[in-house]
């Protein structure tokens, strides 16, 4: 099925659904896949578990219209390919991932090559760092994260930064602020529900 039929599937499926139940997410139930849901401006995610990382199906709303992006990490906290309107991008890492034990080491980097459409484009680093604990709350539920600042930097492009909360326990970011060359925020996901197993 085309990504935006998917997504399309998807946006019927959040307007149909019924409420999320009042428990609380594990990570036996995400293994089944988890709908993570903003109301305003909308945005939805699906994210299943695939091996060490997973796959996203993204629905979002710009321009006052809604736009399907499609990803696949190689760690909850590590891209390697988006499909969305403007093409395909890949990121190919020279260091092996190795992003479990981060609060241990404290920062993980690789050099990072950009592929786009298949052809390869610009070459930089990407750079991931522990900045501690925290806590995220998603319809009334609390979960312990790592506070991690994600920085990839290519040549001849402004750097794309993200400060992410990323929960161990779940394998999942529950929140993402876009920031700026100074550390400014930019802009900010935060999640205000979750369902359990869709796209099954």
């Amino acid at each position: 099925m085309s990504i935006l039929l998917r997504s399309l599937s998807l946006l019927l499926e959040i307007t149909l659904a019924a409420p999320a139940s009042g428990n609380c997410l594990s990570a036996r139930e995400t293994k089944q896949g988890v709908l993570l849901t903003r109301e305003v401006p909308f945005y939805s995610v699906f994210y299943r578990p695939d091996g060490p990382g997973l796959t996203e199906q993204k629905l979002m709303e710009r321009n006052h219209s809604l736009q399907p992006v499609s990803a696949v990490y190689l760690h909850p906290l590590l891209v390697e390919k988006r499909v969305s309107a403007s093409g395909t991008h890949v990121l190919k890492y020279a260091n092996a991932i190795a992003l479990d034990d981060l609060p241990q080491k404290k920062n993980w980097q690789s050099e990072t090559t950009l592929f786009i459409n298949g052809k390869k484009s610009v070459s930089g680093a990407t750079i991931i760092r522990f900045d501690g604990w925290g806590e995220e709350t998603i319809a009334s539920c609390s979960y312990k994260v790592w506070a991690v600042n994600s920085r990839l930097e290519l040549t001849g492009l402004p750097p794309i930064i993200f400060e992410q909360y990323y929960s161990p326990e779940l394998r999942l970011v529950l929140r993402s602020v876009r920031l700026g060359p100074s550390n400014q925020p930019l802009s900010e996901v935060r999640f205000d529900r979750f369902q359990i197993g869709w796209g099954n």
